[in-house]
């Protein structure tokens, strides 16, 4: 017997109320998700005094619909060219021509009874049709109420520096930073526009960008601490810019403004912490009427912001605030509903940065940025296989450049996995005794030495990453499954991998990842840390705690404690999205599926910064290459139109 949950109870009733003959067949067939179907079922029981079949294709169309928002899209094509493969997809094809009825009746009549679920841009129902595509009436008000704020930025009449001033700042930065003409470009407009994109590929000196804009800030005599927020989609990416703006050229100088300026950067914040999101009460509390105090936004990695976020920002900003976004926008877009920073690019003229920065002084980052530009070209032609070393063996692996092992996960997957943990996780025998070593923990501080040697350990963790397309447990190429595997080599235990049944009794030394927010503890869904034996001092033996980096220090938490902690040996390229390794492993699946793409092999290519190797068959990674992510989305129109 299946366990009695709420979407049982729901197929089983849809079934029932259909007269399906086989229990739990709904409209769509054999579907693993039914969400879709159900809200569809329920929004033609809306139209009453449609005939049977126009309500099944009312169902068919709204589930249409829904599917199409949850897999990223803002919108459905209703066009013939189109329609018809999607409503194939979901199983319901010999609905076209009744999809096709209810829409012209609907549209061209009066009193026509799916009028009460179908409506034009403006009306109050659950489905809005506008031109060739349909929206959820949700989608259809934010995506305009979003092109609407775009605009309203974009005319905005700014305050602009005195010319001379600016000028001296960009002189300075530009002198210090060694900035390219297009990163001086991106400085310039950051500064006087209300709204700046900023797109470049890996190397191109984004976030030396950042911190140019933030120290010409300072030079025009403005403190950045009070007038300037930094912020990122993940607390992994928020991190990752403050540990680069630490590292950059923020080093005091002979000027003064440099010399006080490491102390003015604002901390970089999760954009949900920046926007105030309250758990408890379910919304922001940063608003049109409650807006962000900071006369200058700079959000990195931009292109992870989905469409709801994105108007939520734009919402919380000052009339006289400046935006900055920054991203590649060949990237992985959101995981929820949009493209916006790839439309955004589209429809309005971006900051492009197409110099490399990396390359000339680093070999290794020279072929990696060569195959990813070759990967988005969109084939596997002469300029990746010039670029790319080809293997058929994992005995002829050498873990340097740019390399394909072609091959089935199932031929190839356990020599694999061995080579990369003997090679790659546990050749340093140093790091595997700062796993072993058991650290000292006193009012709610590690000691110095400890410290010293959690950051080397931390540091070693983030030097090399295997990216996966999904997590699925029990399928061999999942990050789940890979991470089992991986985990058993370091502490020879199995880590149950039911989605409701995890253990966290991790083997010390196992790098971990938060999987949801947190906000008692201060961690955030992609979070990641290092499980450690750890001495609190009061007598007890030590036990296994989560240690994660705060700042310039760490924080510990009992590992059991922490909610939904999994480990991080193996992460999916969405959750890596942010994150910049050493050394990359890219397993493929055996067999194609819709998640496989040109910008997800991208995004785990570009995550690399020594060595990527991308492990999978020749010609599922030449189908995946050729194969663009598809999002229907309105914006990029909306914004070029006149």
């Amino acid at each position: 017997m299946s366990p009695l949950t709420p979407l049982g109870t729901a197929r089983r009733r849809f079934a029932t109320e259909r007269g399906d003959p086989v229990e739990g067949e709904a409209l769509f067939g054999d579907l693993d998700d039914l969400i879709p179907a159900y809200l569809g079922w329920e929004i033609a029981r809306c139209a009453v005094g449609l005939p049977p079949h126009e309500q099944s294709a009312v169902a068919a169309l709204a589930a249409a619909c829904v599917t199409s928002v949850r897999a990223g899209s803002t919108r459905l094509p209703l066009d013939d060219a189109r329609l018809p493969s999607l409503l194939a997809a979901a199983g319901a094809s010999h609905l076209h021509a009744a999809v096709a009825r209810v829409l012209q009746g609907a549209l061209s009549h009066d009193r026509h009874p799916a009028q009460a679920v179908l409506g034009r841009p403006g009306d109050r129902r659950p489905l809005i049709v506008d031109g060739e595509w349909l929206y959820t009436e949700r989608m259809r008000v934010l995506e305009d109420r979003f092109c609407d704020r775009v605009r309203d930025r974009l005319g905005l009449r700014m305050s602009v520096p005195d010319p001379r001033a600016l000028g001296r700042a960009l002189a300075a930065v530009a002198d210090r930073a060694r900035l390219t003409d297009e990163q001086k470009s991106a400085v310039r407009d950051a500064l006087r526009l209300p709204l700046t994109l900023i797109t470049g590929g890996p190397g191109t000196g984004k976030t030396t960008t950042v911190v140019s804009i933030v120290r010409a800030v300072a030079w025009l005599g403005v403190p950045p601490i009070d007038s300037v927020a930094i912020a990122a989609p993940t607390g992994k990416a928020a991190q990752r810019l403050a540990d680069a703006i630490a590292a950059s050229a923020l080093a005091p100088s002979a000027d003064m403004s440099d010399a006080a300026l490491p102390a003015m950067v604002p901390p970089p914040l999760t954009l949900h912490r920046l926007l105030g999101w309250s758990p408890s009460r379910g919304r922001f509390a940063r608003h049109e009427n409650d807006p962000l105090p900071q006369r200058l936004i700079i959000v990195d990695e931009a292109s992870m912001i989905d469409l709801a976020v994105m108007e939520r920002l734009l919402r919380a900003l000052r009339p006289d605030a400046r935006l900055v976004l920054l991203g590649d926008a060949d990237q992985l877009p959101s995981v929820e509903a949009g493209a916006v920073f790839r439309d955004l690019c589209a429809g309005l003229k971006p900051a492009r940065l197409r110099e490399n920065l990396r390359v000339a002084s680093d070999p290794a980052a020279r072929g990696i940025i060569a195959a990813a530009v070759a990967i988005n070209r969109g084939a596997l032609d002469a300029s990746f296989r010039q670029v790319v070393a080809r293997r058929t063996s994992v005995n002829d692996l050498e873990f340097r450049g740019v390399e394909h092992l072609d091959g089935a996960w199932t031929d190839v997957g356990e020599a694999l996995l061995e080579r990369w943990w003997g090679e790659q996780l546990a050749a340093d025998e140093a790091s595997l005794a700062r796993a072993r070593r058991v650290y000292q923990h006193r009012d709610g501080l590690f000691e110095p030495p400890d410290a010293s040697e959690l950051a080397a350990l931390f540091a070693h963790h983030r030097r090399h990453r295997c990216l996966c397309v999904t997590r699925t447990p029990g399928v061999p190429t999942s990050s789940d499954t890979i991470n089992e595997r991986l985990l058993q080599r370091l502490g020879g235990q199995r880590w149950r991998t039911s989605r409701f049944a995890r253990s966290t009794d991790f083997a010390p030394g196992t790098p971990v990842i938060a999987q949801r927010n947190d906000y008692g503890r201060g961690l955030f869904n992609g979070d990641q840390g290092v499980v450690v034996r750890v001495d609190r001092g009061d007598g007890d033996p030590a036990t296994r705690m989560a240690v994660f980096q705060r700042g310039a220090g760490f924080v510990a938490f009992p590992a059991a404690a922490v909610p939904d902690l999994a480990p991080a040996f193996a992460l999916t390229v969405h959750k890596a999205q942010g994150s910049e390794f050493d050394h990359v492993l890219l397993v493929l699946p055996d067999d194609d599926m819709p998640l496989l793409s040109r910008e997800l092999v991208y995004t785990a290519v570009t995550r690399a910064r020594r060595s990527v190797l991308i492990a999978g068959r020749h010609e599922l990674l030449a189908r995946a290459v050729s194969h663009t992510v598809q999002r229907f989305s309105g914006v990029a129109d909306r914004l070029a139109a006149p």
